[in-house]
């Protein structure tokens, strides 16, 4: 689509600009809606990447290309931008004739961007973005049409300058890279340039304090960098070095970047300019948007993943705990132990264990019920310890899984009170347990109050086997299968809790809609063509 604009536009002959104009405004700025609602939680290989670029295709949007669409007349903007200490700020003073950015040896300078326009312009720059991001001069001396900006340095030592730096240079229609002879091959700067220039934006160069003898060499080796990497039309300004200086450049220095600022804006190149810029940096936006709709679909994945690591970490635990139950494991050692003494001969549960009918049942009613409640206890014990060990295994697995991961979960925090879950899956089954023994209606619920026959319930669903046979010949054993089934569901019920601790904290996640994106890009450069 992009390669054949020709079709585009007979396409849409019938089209008027100032319709195409509104529709590619409006797209826009359904294209920012669309990026402001966007955001990339969970922390990939090449977050941070993503995240400028995320910020650099707004700053694009909002601060270059919309005005331009709202407002024909807006200036050309132009950002004077480079490594430290190139001298943008006395060159961008000496175009103005007057001290409106502070130079000064001490690095970084430019600390707060400086814009200056014509006062021709002050109405059109009313909204501009730019105007909360500079300090802003209004002066006779500024070429009208066109708008200038001294950026801070691009390899300042400050992070926030250089963010700065980043955000100005993609709000500019052209981008004036000033460097020096002693510092033009300089990595961070250069690289700068060159992807400025990649993505569509138009560029020239400014060599600044050249000294006589290396002003042929370093000349020819500069014009053989910008041809290789394909900005051989770009313009080239060189400055002599004028020595230590104070104040403002010699007029004849800066006489030639001048003209051809004023060149531009006399010839209405300036326009021609935004407009070529505009276009050009469309397949860029577009295939930004799209890298971005691929970044939300990724998320989409990275999230999944997570979710799906999380609800395996519980699949081992539980598979433990329940065979744990089926084999009555709890009812191993004290439990066990603690039913065959007090179901002995004598012993207060004696009667259960040997299936014998009483005379008074009620005169040991509560000599029971203390008993059961001993043995329930024992299992509860034992049941605590398992379960612990069941979550404690679970959140492991869960912690392991996301540190294997390739996102980034390290600063992810996961909120567990395991005590407390087990507490809660406990108390849950003695409620359980409390039930079912209310609909237990065999002999046995008349040697035992509701509370002692629940405690037998659950000693019997812990696995003690002679407590199994007595609550069988008593008439309860629905009620220990019952009880058993309840033991298994808050057993689950716990691990499950641990679970959804790590898995609701991805479901909380704002989550980026990659669809939105992709039609944004198509209708963007469809429009861009008409317009």
């Amino acid at each position: 689509m992009v390669h054949q604009p020709e079709r585009l536009c007979d396409k849409n002959r019938g089209v008027s600009s100032s319709y195409a104009a509104s529709r590619l405004a409006r797209l826009v700025v359904d294209t920012l809606e669309a990026l402001e609602n966007v955001s990339f939680p969970l922390a990939v290989p090449g977050i941070n990447e993503l995240t400028d670029s995320h910020r650099a295709l707004q700053t694009q949007l909002s601060t270059r290309l919309l005005p331009h669409l709202l407002q024909d007349a807006v200036p050309a903007i132009v950002v004077f931008g480079g490594s430290s200490g190139a001298g943008k700020s006395t060159i961008l003073n000496s175009l103005l004739r007057e001290d409106v950015s502070e130079a000064s040896v001490i690095r970084p300078t430019t600390k707060t961007p400086v814009l200056a326009f014509h006062p021709d312009d002050d109405m059109a720059m009313t909204d501009s973005m730019l105007l909360d991001m500079c300090d802003v001069i209004v002066t006779e001396n500024a070429i009208p049409g066109i708008a200038l900006i001294d950026a801070p340095d691009l390899d300042s030592i400050e992070d926030e300058n250089r963010v700065l730096s980043q955000k100005l240079l993609n709000a500019a229609d052209l981008w004036i890279f000033v460097t020096t002879a002693a510092r033009y091959g300089d990595h961070i700067a250069w690289s700068a340039l060159t992807e400025a220039f990649d993505r569509g934006m138009t560029t020239a160069v400014v060599l600044n304090r050249v000294p006589e003898r290396a002003k042929s060499p370093v000349r020819t080796d500069l014009l053989k960098r910008m041809a290789e990497s394909g900005m051989g039309q770009s313009p080239l300004f060189i400055m002599d070095d004028a020595g230590p200086i104070e104040g403002l450049l010699d007029p004849s220095a800066i006489a030639e970047l001048r003209s051809w600022l004023e060149l531009m804006r006399s010839t209405r190149a300036s326009q021609s300019l935004v407009a070529r810029t505009s276009r050009a940096l469309m397949p860029a936006i577009r295939r930004e948007l799209l890298d971005l709709a691929d970044a939300a679909s990724a998320q989409s994945d990275a999230a999944q993943s997570l979710r799906e690591s999380a609800s395996q970490a519980g699949v081992e635990p539980a598979a433990g705990m329940m065979t744990a139950i089926d084999v009555g494991r709890l009812a191993a050692g004290a439990p066990t132990t603690q039913w065959l003494s007090l179901a002995s001969t004598g012993g207060p549960l004696s009667s259960l264990a040997g299936g014998r009918d009483l005379l008074f049942p009620n005169r040991t009613l509560a000599r029971r019920d203390r008993a059961a409640a001993e043995i329930a206890d024992a299992i509860d014990d034992a049941l605590r310890i398992a379960l612990t060990q069941a979550l404690i295994d679970t959140r492991d697995r869960a912690d392991f899984g996301w540190s294997m991961s390739y996102v980034d979960t390290s600063a992810i925090r996961v909120g567990i009170d395991i005590a407390a879950a087990v507490e809660k899956a406990i108390d849950d089954w003695h409620r359980d347990s409390y039930s079912a023994a209310g609909r237990v209606k065999g002999p046995i619920a008349k040697k035992v109050s509701q509370q002692g026959l629940a405690d037998l319930l659950r000693a019997a669903a812990g696995g003690i086997p002679g407590v199994q046979s007595a609550l069988t010949k008593g008439g309860a054993e629905g009620g220990v299968a019952r009880v058993q089934r309840a033991l298994r569901q808050r057993s689950q019920e716990a691990i499950d809790s641990v679970v959804a601790a790590y898995v609701v904290i991805i479901d909380d996640l704002k989550l980026p809609d990659s669809s939105v994106l992709r039609i944004r890009a198509r209708e963007l450069v469809d429009a861009v063509w008409e317009k």
